[in-house]
C-alpha cells in the first residue's frame, strides 16, 4: 500500500515537472516571438509573423529557454551564468540554423555582414541579446513563474497544459502542411 502511495507521489511530481518544463518552453517561444516582432518593427517598420508556425511562438526560443533553465544551479555565479547562456543559446541557434539550411533548404535568419558572425547563423549581437535574456530569465522571470505555478491548483495546470499541447501540435501540423515561412 505504501509503495503505491510513493509511486503516485513520484508520478505526480514527474507530471508537475513536465508541465513546468513545457510551460517554460512555451513561454520562451512566446517571448521570442514578441522579441522578434518588436525588433523587426523597430528596425524594418514591419510587423509580420516570422518563423515556421502560425501561432505567436517561435520554437527555437523555447528550446533556448530550456537550455537556459538547465543552468539554474549556476544562478549564484552571474558571470559564469551569462557566459554559459551565451554558449547554450549560440549552440542552439547555430544547430537549428544549420539543420534548417542543410535539410530543409530554409535560411530563417541571416547574420552575414554582422560583427563576429559564423556562417550567418550566429553573431555577437544575437548571442549577447540571448545571454541578457537568460540573465533576466534566471533572476526575474523564472522565480515569478515558479511562484505562480505553485499557486495554481494541479488540475488546472494539467488541463491548461493539455490544451496548450493540443494547440501547439495542431499549429505544428497545419504549419507543416500549409505555411511558407519567411526566409533569407
Amino acid at each position: 500500500m505504501e509503495s503505491c502511495v510513493i509511486q503516485n507521489e513520484r508520478r505526480r511530481i514527474s507530471v508537475n515537472g513536465l508541465c513546468y518544463l513545457f510551460l517554460i518552453f512555451l513561454t520562451g517561444c512566446l517571448a521570442g516571438w514578441i522579441y522578434e516582432e518588436i525588433f523587426y518593427w523597430i528596425t524594418e517598420g514591419l510587423l509580420r509573423n516570422r518563423g515556421v508556425l502560425y501561432g505567436p511562438w517561435l520554437p527555437i526560443y523555447g528550446i533556448g529557454a530550456l537550455g537556459i533553465y538547465v543552468l539554474k544551479p549556476l544562478k549564484r555565479h552571474p558571470t559564469l551564468l551569462f557566459l554559459l547562456c551565451a554558449a547554450v543559446t549560440g549552440v542552439v541557434e547555430y544547430i537549428i540554423g544549420y539543420i534548417g539550411i542543410r535539410f530543409f533548404d530554409l535560411r530563417l535568419w541571416d547574420y552575414r555582414g554582422l560583427f563576429l558572425n559564423i556562417g550567418g547563423l550566429i553573431c555577437f549581437r544575437s548571442v549577447v541579446s540571448f545571454s541578457l535574456m537568460g540573465i533576466a530569465f534566471h533572476y526575474l522571470l523564472e522565480p515569478l513563474g515558479e511562484k505562480l505555478f505553485r499557486r495554481i491548483p494541479e488540475h488546472k495546470i494539467y488541463a491548461g497544459c493539455l490544451i496548450l499541447i493540443a494547440l501547439f501540435l495542431i499549429d505544428c501540423i497545419f504549419s507543416a502542411l500549409f505555411r511558407t515561412p519567411i526566409t533569407y
